[in-house]
């Protein structure tokens, strides 16, 4: 089981405390801040780290470069940032961003293939083109977040999602699904007989509490012991951490996991974590 820091902490996300969020938040204004914290973490024994891609973790990843063996799990889209701009400077200026920071054979290509046929998963390419750095290693992990792939699935757009893994390994990298409905997911998945997941990664809320854990703990549980044809990361571990450490993890390596990721402000914590998971 590989350990994987996430990225709450630098972001000041907290659903148990938003004052305590906020408090960790300033503790990261830099981003040379996360980085220095990132390196120390992966010192420590943690085996990469996962970034969501708003203003610094984009930042981050195209300004720093990491040792070829730290996992990069990068999450796209930020979805605050488009309504940012479009509050900001309404639809035009959503626009000319996406002028701005895509190429124009991409934006051509795939708009001309769109007004042609209609299909939206012409759109799939250039939005991830314009999410991902080009300095993201090859071979790193490109990740819907769970906002979007669940409102992809309960639309019952599975094509979007079929697209998005394609489009991500035409680029170079390796696809992930972040979602809070993975046995929904996984009937998705395997509806789709012409493509094959070795590289994927699915994301998913699982702790011994069952917060936040859908559609309920027993059935994640069994699901993740059943055998997929990809990979699973568990997510929300610590249960926000509402719930006690060393149970957590008791019950977290039990189980037939090939990723965890779990974040924390301090260095003292996450060195106690990496024991207790026995790496």
């Amino acid at each position: 089981m590989k350990l994987i820091l996430g990225d709450n902490q630098f972001f000041g996300i907290n659903h148990h405390d938003l004052k305590k969020g906020e408090e960790v938040k300033n503790k990261f204004q830099k981003i040379e801040s996360i980085k220095e914290f990132i390196d120390s973490s992966i010192n420590l024994g943690m085996d990469g780290f996962m970034i969501n891609s708003n203003e610094k973790g984009y930042d981050l990843v195209k300004k720093y470069s990491f040792n070829p063996s730290v996992e990069i799990h990068y999450s796209i889209p930020y979805p605050h940032k488009f309504a940012s701009i479009v509050a900001e400077g309404g639809m035009p200026s959503l626009l000319s961003y996406f002028i701005k920071n895509s190429s124009f054979i991409t934006n051509f290509t795939s708009g001309l293939r769109l007004i042609l046929s209609k299909d939206l998963t012409h759109l799939t390419r250039p939005s991830v083109t314009l999410e991902v750095p080009d300095s993201l290693p090859k071979n790193s992990w490109a990740y819907l977040q769970n906002i979007i792939t669940d409102l992809l699935i309960g639309l019952g757009r599975n094509d979007i999602i079929y697209a998005f893994i394609n489009a991500v390994r035409k680029m170079g990298y390796k696809p992930g699904l972040i979602t809070l409905n993975p046995i929904m997911l996984d009937e998705i998945l395997t509806q789709n007989k012409k493509d094959d997941y070795e590289d994927l990664i699915v994301c998913y809320n699982i702790n011994s509490s069952g917060f936040n854990v859908f559609p309920s703990l027993d059935e994640v549980v069994t699901y993740t012991q059943s055998k997929h044809d990809y990979s699973l990361m568990g997510m929300s571990i610590f249960s926000s951490g509402a719930e006690n450490i060393p149970k957590s993890i008791d019950f977290i390596s039990k189980q037939n996991l090939d990723y965890v990721v779990f974040g924390t402000s301090k260095l003292t914590n996450l060195k106690n974590n990496i024991d207790m998971f026995g790496t």
